[in-house]
């Protein structure tokens, strides 16, 4: 299983796979849902929802199947929990503001939702191990032997034709 960060969504959309120009794309995700190899987490649905006006993204994300948007679980609430103890452990390099940003951020849940699953996080983000100003998924999910991953070795993997 791969859990998507809302930032693959977003760059897609933005640059490389515009939901009007690629709609294989956007319904290979679903596709892909359907055979159970990926999914994202309800804290994304909910990023990707915040604040916009009705865009051609939160039109696709609201048309998603609910369970494309995992829930948080009691499993997943203890793993924020540790994840949370860990990131604001008082020896992390991490400034306060961004401590407080991850605390409050969709990756977190992301990030414990793979952990309990045993999931791929699939982000656009790359590792900085000395940041100070943001805590980055891949540390993170390093920190807990979580796989982490950029989109297309997974779009690869999962065999995406759009």
């Amino acid at each position: 299983m791969h859990l998507f960060d809302a930032n693959t969504f977003m760059e897609a959309q933005r640059t490389y796979y515009p939901i009007d120009l690629m709609p294989g794309f956007w319904e290979w995700l679903k596709e892909a849902h359907g055979n159970g190899d990926l999914a994202s987490v309800k804290a994304v649905y909910d990023e990707i929802l915040g604040g916009k006006k009705e865009d051609e993204l939160v039109k696709w994300a609201k048309s998603m199947p609910p369970s494309f948007w995992l829930p948080d679980t009691a499993e997943s609430l203890a793993s924020v929990r540790q994840i949370g103890e860990w990131a604001t452990d008082p020896a992390r390099p991490y400034n306060d503001a961004a401590k407080a940003e991850f605390m409050d951020s969709a990756d977190l849940r992301l990030i414990a939702r793979a952990h309990v699953l045993k999931a791929t996080v699939v982000s656009r983000e790359t590792s900085a191990p000395d940041a100070k100003k943001r805590i980055k998924i891949p540390d993170v999910c390093a920190a807990f032997g979580v796989s982490c991953s950029q989109p297309f070795p997974v779009y690869r993997l999962l065999g995406m034709k759009p």
